[in-house]
């Protein structure tokens, strides 16, 4: 393995952002209509590793700063929280419950799989105690609102309220139910087999592609709103619904995510390195494995024949032994853990998202743009996002990538230009603020 970059060595099993980060609202003010909120989710939300980790911690810290009351039930699924991320919890919470995932409750919610064909995911973690413990809680009357986050949680809340279209007068002692499916799941297992490594992770993917849109097809017809991030994840969803001969979905909203422009943002204390490229993302997960092979097996070769001082820095917890194999050529890095990615990212002369499957949108990528980097990215990367032309190059074949890239190192100027519209273009669309207002204004609307 190639040496780390200067600005912080890679730390072994420390985990990214090793001092303990909580999410912080900027200018939120409380609301004047306070809501009883339920929200499940099917992980514990601290330490922030994934990018569903910290959509549910900032959705928590948002909805206590503006007041609302909300009990949190979650599966701990082994993830070490320290202390004081668990008092977190408490205290941004009106109660929290959590479940153990162990052995016997996974086989249990994976009976489903046979009994229902529903997907493996959301056999996994149909936790029976989870199931019983929402179910009791919700009957009791005590909330306005139950958000159900990730889809993979449905069988968790389905039918607890109103489907949509429910009249005012058969509402009466029953919560608005929303279901935050953010991707369709349909595409994203598509997008995972057809890129799959060999035949086992083929045929698993192709499956589970199958029993996701059978699925996805039917669920949302349980719940009052569906939460979708773009409207790519929308029109997969209502062809699945055509498909399967459901009525086709029409209750969703949309919900992206946000980014911490405070944490990510351009760093004049860090300088950027000539022609050294990043890519950030947890490199256990197969959407991102699949992207670095791509990019260092058909782009990276191109690069370096022009450029062959450059430099690509893989940053990212748990690599896989293949990303760790792409070390092995000239010129690249396998970070492994490190305690902040945002100050390697900092380095980068310009940021690479090359996206091959996957769904929704792209954390890394907001995170690139708030930090104020020039970017390339695939289509698939900026499918969730949209970013305009003026914020980053999209290209999809190798060679063009490649060219975009050089085309970047090159002209500093351009990539100095890109990289303020992107920082100007996250902070006016894709801060958590203004995301979780407008989910806090459709929770309004569905109770109206």
């Amino acid at each position: 393995m190639n040496a780390a970059p200067s600005a912080i060595a890679a730390t072994g099993d420390k985990a990214e952002g090793s001092a303990v980060r909580f999410p912080k609202p900027q200018d939120v003010v409380a609301a004047e209509r306070p809501l009883r909120i339920c929200v499940v989710y099917s992980r514990t939300p601290l330490p922030m590793r994934r990018a569903d980790q910290m959509t549910v911690a900032h959705l928590l810290a948002f909805l206590k700063a503006r007041g609302h009351a909300v009990d949190f039930f979650y599966i701990d699924t082994g993830g070490k929280a320290a202390p004081e991320e668990r008092a977190w919890i408490a205290e941004h919470t009106r109660r929290s419950v959590g479940v153990k995932l162990d052995l016997i409750s996974a086989l249990r919610g994976l009976t489903r799989i046979l009994t229902r064909l529903v997907p493996v995911q959301v056999g996994l973690f149909s936790h029976p105690e989870q199931i019983r413990d929402v179910r009791e809680a919700v009957k009791s009357g005590a909330y306005d609102i139950v958000y159900t986050y990730y889809f993979r949680s449905a069988e968790i809340t389905r039918d607890l309220g109103f489907p949509n279209g429910t009249p005012k007068a058969e509402r009466a002692g029953r919560p608005a139910t929303f279901l935050a499916f953010q991707l369709s799941q349909t595409l994203n297992a598509r997008r995972i087999a057809k890129n799959a490594p060999d035949l086992p992770h083929k045929l698993f993917y192709e499956v589970e592609s199958r029993l996701v849109e059978r699925y996805e097809a039917r669920i949302w017809q349980h719940f009052t709103r569906s939460v979708l991030i773009g409207h790519s994840d929308a029109a997969e969803i209502r062809a699945a619904c055509n498909r399967h001969g459901q009525p086709e979905l029409d209750n969703f909203v949309f919900g992206a995510h946000g980014t911490d422009v405070g944490r990510f943002k351009p760093r004049t204390d860090i300088t950027a390195k000539p022609d050294h490229l990043v890519f950030s993302g947890v490199m256990r997960t197969p959407t991102n494995v699949q992207a670095a092979q791509w990019f260092v097996n058909r782009v990276w070769p191109a690069i370096r024949a022009e450029r062959p001082n450059a430099t690509f820095a893989i940053v990212g917890r748990e690599p896989t032994g293949e990303v760790l194999e792409l070390a092995k050529q000239p010129g690249v890095i396998v970070t492994g853990t490190v305690p902040d990615p945002a100050l390697l990212i900092a380095e980068s002369s310009v940021c690479v998202n090359p996206m091959q499957a996957g769904g929704g949108m792209q954390n890394k990528l907001i995170e690139f743009m708030a930090s104020g980097k020039a970017i390339v990215a695939t289509s698939i990367a900026n499918e969730g996002i949209g970013a305009p032309t003026n914020t980053l190059v999209v290209a999809d074949e190798p060679a063009d990538f490649a060219r975009a890239v050089l085309d970047l190192l090159a002209d500093p100027e351009r990539a100095t230009q890109l990289g303020r519209k992107a920082r100007e273009y996250v902070l006016s669309q894709w801060t958590w603020e203004s995301h979780y207002l407008k989910l806090e204004a459709d929770f309004y609307k569905a109770l109206d």
